[in-house]
């Protein structure tokens, strides 16, 4: 009896809410917010542009609109007033490149001013101070990369050399000390590939394998930091590039648009030769697995910036002409319990999943 009433309290503490997180699943569904203000030369919007979230905003910088010079703007979006306020200029904007968040600090990695060049610059924005501070440059120059975050340090994994040539190399930045530390080089090189951390390791998907920008590949790779070696996983459902990519405390990662020339009318909208995809794939880290969804983007777009907030993946910016659109995905199974979240150590924690077993 004793056991009977426990169980019945255990349950109606969950439905309250009592450990923090609603039992009330719900998802897979698309809002569009207010348009990104100028942040090119000439309109509203830009392409290949970086985003980040901390502290409750999402933070949009650098870009392209066409014409130089190179997206020099800086915007926060505020969710809960879906507003964007224009912020300090950043002095050495540019675009297609890669952005990294590490304990309230925003880093911009390499990318083009001219669209043909790679530089190697690393920046650091505080976004307490709207302020920019240059660091010490990237061994390689590249645009294009794959980013992502171990342990507290930055992996620019591949990317494209001036010219659009695939980059093999695999370069890692401590903020701690400025320094960067070469690793073994990716064994296929590629950019503007689909990449995210989760569990001390790094998965990078697609991408372009040349520099005609008409060749891609489907191939994903796990990348172990600790061991610096690579292993193949589940292929992507299509060969493309150019989209945005983002992993949730669901345990599950994103990839959202993208593009590929003259590509299979299933994925996405046609213009000038082009097939931009609206497209989303889930990446289930347990299986090793892509699978498409029926959740399509609204807006068929490529070379857009994506941002983690709540749960929520926000897809900023874009090309198709230029998009100045922002437009917001609650994954499937919103809102995510905390318990779900990645610890330091990353490693997920299983809290829910013992209430589950000893209910």
């Amino acid at each position: 009896m004793k056991h009977r009433i426990l169980g019945y309290l255990l349950t109606g503490l969950v439905a309250c809410g009592m450990f923090g997180f609603s039992t009330m699943a719900f998802g897979g569904k698309w809002e569009e917010k207010a348009a990104i203000p100028k942040m090119g030369a000439i309109s509203g919007g830009a392409w290949w542009l970086g985003a980040e979230a901390v502290n409750g905003k999402v933070y949009a910088f650098g870009g392209q609109d066409d014409l130089q010079p190179a997206g020099k703007l800086v915007h926060e979006y505020d969710p809960t007033r879906d507003v964007w306020t224009r912020l300090k200029k950043w002095q050495r904007g540019r675009f297609r490149l890669g952005s990294a968040l590490i304990r309230g600090k925003i880093y911009a990695v390499g990318g083009t001013e001219d669209n043909f060049q790679a530089v190697p610059f690393l920046d650091e924005y505080d976004p307490k101070t709207d302020t920019w501070t240059p660091k010490a440059d990237m061994p390689t120059p590249r645009m294009m990369t794959a980013t992502a975050v171990v342990a507290g340090k930055i992996y620019v994994i591949g990317g494209a050399e001036s010219f659009y040539f695939p980059s093999a190399a695999v370069e890692v930045y401590n903020p701690a000390t400025d320094t960067w530390e070469k690793k073994a080089d990716m064994p296929n090189p590629r950019w503007g590939a689909a990449a995210f951390a989760a569990r001390g390791k790094i998965y990078v998907g697609g991408g372009a394998v040349d520099q005609t920008h008409h060749k891609y590949t489907d191939l994903t790779e796990e990348y172990d930091t600790k061991t610096d070696t690579w292993t193949k996983k589940g292929d992507m459902p299509v060969a493309y590039y150019d989209m945005g990519t983002r992993f949730v405390n669901s345990g599950k990662a994103y990839a959202i648009g993208g593009r590929t020339f003259k590509g299979n009318e299933r994925d996405g909208r046609l213009a000038d030769s082009w097939r931009y995809h609206w497209t989303v794939f889930e990446f289930d880290v347990e299986k090793g697995k892509w699978t498409r969804l029926k959740d399509q983007m609204p807006t068929a777009r490529a070379s857009l910036a994506t941002a983690v907030l709540d749960g929520k993946i926000y897809a900023i910016g874009g090309h198709i002409g230029i998009a100045a659109i922002t437009e917001v995905y609650t994954p499937n199974g919103w809102p995510f319990p905390k318990a779900f979240s990645v610890s330091p150590q990353d490693k997920l924690a299983t809290i829910w999943g013992k209430i589950k077993h000893n209910h």
